[in-house]
């Protein structure tokens, strides 16, 4: 596809990726800004710093759950562990990092962290499925390959991140349309039964996870693969994300009940 879109300076590019992934970030803030119920929770000048702190442990989050699942390559090319611009996040490693960092800083601001979490959560699919543009132009994300497939994509552009001159799942559509799909659930059918603060954020990562989960089976770049056993004759090979995606699911799951059944608390 386009990984790099103009050159700068010397070994300075713009790289399409972080084009992309700005660009969603961006549409992300505008939308959420100006939300009424962000203007009941958290001044202006409050919440954009919150969003500096999640943009930056975010960033952090999904490099490093990266590089863990790709650690037989980085192991051998250190230098690129700090190239994030070249494309590599995984979007549940952003998604542990915000939820580790953002919500120590609300506390501290005395924010309603479940009430802006799920304000968050309505929105979070369109800035993945924007960034998810990103991935198709850099070809990180590529699928496996599939001769067969009436609509696999083939990459020539010999900077990509995606092997070249091969059919492949356009997995990066896959997750995209996934985004989407999510992002429409999510501001119809949960809304009817996201009554309690924290609900939407469950609803939503438990989606994430399913359709990251289901997604990679068709990843060309799984990374590291692990032998799991389900009963005396099932055995299925789960890479990295998809386990912590099935440890996400279920972690919801549980915080789903408990918000569900458990009595509504004013500061959350």
């Amino acid at each position: 596809m386009l990984p790099r879109l103009f050159h700068l300076y010397g070994p300075l590019w713009v790289h399409s990726y972080g084009i992309m992934i700005a660009l969603g970030f961006i549409v992300f803030l505008l939308l959420t800004l100006h939300h009424p119920k962000r203007k009941k929770l958290i001044s202006t000048e409050g919440y954009l710093n919150t969003l500096f702190v999640g943009l930056l442990s975010g960033i952090i989050g999904g490099r490093l759950l990266f590089v863990i699942s790709e650690w037989e390559y980085y192991a051998q090319n250190m230098l690129e562990i700090f190239m994030p611009w070249e494309g590599g996040f995984i979007v549940l490693g952003s998604i542990i990092g915000v939820l580790i960092t953002v919500p120590a800083y609300l506390i501290y601001h005395k924010v309603q962290v479940l009430k802006l979490f799920d304000l968050a959560a309505l929105y979070a699919p369109i800035m993945q499925a924007i960034g998810r543009i990103g991935c198709l132009l850099a070809g990180c994300c590529h699928g496996k390959i599939a001769p067969n497939l009436p609509w696999s994509i083939t990459f020539t552009n010999p900077e990509s991140l995606a092997p070249c001159h091969l059919p492949l799942h356009p997995t990066q559509l896959y997750l995209m349309i996934a985004s989407l799909g999510i992002f429409f659930i999510l501001i119809g059918p949960a809304r009817l039964v996201a009554k309690k603060p924290g609900i939407m954020l469950c609803i939503y990562l438990m989606l994430e996870s399913i359709a990251r989960f289901g997604i990679d089976y068709w990843r060309g770049d799984r990374g590291q693969l692990h032998s799991i056993s389900i009963g005396k004759t099932i055995t299925t090979t789960l890479s990295i994300p998809q386990l912590y995606s099935s440890v996400f699911f279920i972690f919801c799951i549980i915080a789903l009940i408990i918000l569900s059944f458990g009595k509504q608390n004013k500061d959350a």
